[in-house]
């Protein structure tokens, strides 16, 4: 895989683990209520608090994952690939969804790494 889709499969892991840390680490901080845009009051409720720690969880495996494929992995290009089209997937979701900055917040730099893969390898 090429340095520069390298580095933007890092930049997305690094995305997802900062994601994990605020659902995960820092579930009731004003950074999180900020971010996703829910009330600091709703962000104590133990069953959001509990939803929010278990998407942080999966966050935090699809960085491990993107770190593993493009640093350790013999098959790096494939399975970086599969892991930034899920992810642009999730984020196309979340911007139907939810917000639709969601699509670029959390699906830019997918694309980006997506878009290097295709024309740099």
């Amino acid at each position: 895989m090429s340095v520069v889709s390298t580095v933007l499969v890092m930049v997305v892991a690094l995305e997802h683990l900062y994601i994990m840390y605020l659902e995960t680490f820092a579930t009731s901080s004003s950074r999180t209520s900020k971010t996703f845009n829910i009330d600091e009051e709703k962000l104590m409720d133990p069953t959001v608090n509990v939803l929010l720690k278990n998407q942080g969880i999966y966050n935090g495996f699809l960085a491990l994952a993107l770190i593993y494929a493009a640093l350790f992995s013999n098959h790096a290009l494939e399975i970086s690939t599969l892991l930034v089209i899920v992810i642009i997937g999730v984020a196309i979701y979340g911007g139907l969804t939810s917000s639709k900055s969601i699509i670029l917040k959390q699906g830019g730099p997918a694309i980006l790494a997506l878009l290097s893969i295709v024309i740099f390898n």
